[in-house]
């Protein structure tokens, strides 16, 4: 199955390319503090977003309501250089609303003890390359060359929360949330590579299409976050333990695969094809360790968070062997597709800063870390590593209002990353008729990622939730 080895090959590659900023682990904060401080809130957090970062300060607020973030107008724009040629550049500009935020918390009618429900998006990727070269082959005034890729790539992952949370006293809170999560991601690519006649092109003299499709859905995964928060006037401590997905109610998969190759010049005609669907996979998520810290001095209080991502070894995501003809036909050529999965450790920190102007104004400003966990997609024992966005790192600034009823903030975040790592998918400004079917290329890949969000976030506080 050579063909089907080389198609896999790119398949890998291209994995590779776009796996990485979607898959970081710090990649969306939430709320007025935690966009404003950049995720620096495990041990200070406030509102309905401590559902999520530290579900033991849940109860030690002294009101309870709705917390909505949304409005989040996001720019951001990936761009690779030296993916299909040393020459060219590939880019994915997108412009749209970054995850939001529902938090409710309420009483229970059991002194100090605190119920909330909260539901938001983990991830939110969707990522489109395309892109097509024409070229005149060197030595050949009578043939061209045409190549074209196209990429697309969803990921989508939902997180519903129910927390209960115990307040002893006005120091100290323990919490537990237990989230159901529902992931998605899909993933298309073609490859095309095509030697024409100049005179004629509708005349192929050698072509070489590869195209190929899987998606994943992961229904009602569960994880537990567990937290602790300790406070006095000027110091307060977090900490928080999340733990692996776990007991997942349904996990399918699906895959389609398609290769032709035709060489006139040697009278070459084959084809690969193949789908299948509703497949069981597997898939796995890393615990992690969180640890938080404030300190407030007079009017300023600085904040530190930092959560550590144990590795996740590499595993059998999907792995099928199939009869693409069904036992129809006398030869015997099974399909093999077998995807493995792997993310190494990773140590994410965040800093902030809030200077209290007043009893009803604050001004923060936040950095954070989003480094690359070296995600890992193999395909059939064909690793290709090619870097895209590696390390993000995020820096934000905007202002905390409160009212009497409600909490507003307003601010901005920057985001910046850069990567170059990896052998290119393929030089399609260096084809010949002797290289169209090979598969080597030497040039690394050069990406940098940008993003610009402007977020303004709601804290509504009704009367009917307050103690």
């Amino acid at each position: 199955m050579r063909i089907l080895g080389l198609v896999l090959l790119f398949l890998t590659s291209s994995f590779q390319v776009y796996s990485q900023q979607d898959s970081h682990y710090w990649t969306h904060q939430y709320g007025a503090q935690g966009l404003l401080l950049n995720g620096a809130v495990i041990a200070g957090t406030q509102g309905e977003t401590a559902l999520f970062y530290n579900p033991g300060a849940v109860g030690m607020s002294s009101t309870q309501g709705l917390e909505l973030s949304f409005v989040t107008p996001t720019f951001s724009q990936l761009r690779t250089s030296r993916l299909i040629g040393d020459d060219h550049l590939v880019q994915d500009s997108h412009l749209g609303l970054a995850p939001g935020f529902v938090g409710v918390t309420f009483g229970s009618g059991i002194k100090n003890l605190t119920l909330g429900v909260t539901t938001f998006q983990r991830f939110r990727t969707d990522i489109s390359f395309e892109d097509r070269v024409l070229e005149t082959i060197a030595g050949g005034n009578d043939i061209l060359f045409r190549g074209d890729l196209d990429f697309e790539r969803d990921i989508s992952e939902r997180w519903v929360g129910i927390n209960i949370a115990y307040t002893p006293s006005r120091n100290f809170g323990f919490g537990i949330t237990q989230f159901s999560t529902y992931h998605n991601q899909r993933t298309s690519f073609d490859f095309k590579r095509e030697i024409l006649s100049a005179n004629n092109p509708e005349d192929i003299i050698q072509s070489w299409r590869s195209e190929f499709a899987y998606n994943f859905s992961v229904t009602s995964a569960f994880v537990t976050k567990v937290g602790l928060a300790y406070r006095t006037d000027n110091f307060r401590l977090g900490l928080t333990y999340t733990s692996p997905s776990y007991g997942s109610i349904r996990k399918r998969g699906a895959y389609a695969l398609e290769d032709q190759r035709i060489n006139l010049l040697t009278g070459m005609d084959q084809s690969v094809s193949n789908r299948n669907s509703n497949l069981p996979i597997s898939r796995t998520t890393p615990s992690s360790i969180g640890f938080g810290i404030d300190l407030n001095i007079d009017q300023t209080t600085y904040s530190f968070s930092t959560e550590f991502f144990r590795e996740v070894q590499t595993f059998v995501t999907l792995a099928d062997t199939d009869d693409p003809f069904d036992n129809m036909s006398n030869a015997d050529l099974p399909t093999s597709v077998e995807i493995n999965e792997g993310s190494s450790r990773v140590i994410n920190f965040a800093i902030g800063c809030q200077q209290k102007v007043s009893d009803s104004k604050t001004f923060i400003i936040g950095f954070r870390t989003d480094l690359d966990p070296l995600n890992s997609v193999v395909i059939n024992e064909l690793p290709e590593y090619l870097g895209t966005v590696g390390s993000v790192f995020h820096l934000s600034g905007g202002g905390l209002f409160r009212g009497e009823k409600n909490n507003i903030s307003l601010g901005v975040d920057l985001g910046y990353g850069r990567k170059s790592e990896g052998l290119q998918l393929a030089d399609f400004s260096n084809i010949d008729q002797s290289s169209l079917f090979d598969a080597n290329a030497e040039s690394v890949v050069s990406s940098t990622f940008f993003s610009f969000t402007l977020f303004c976030t709601y804290d509504f506080i009704f009367s009917s939730f307050s103690e």
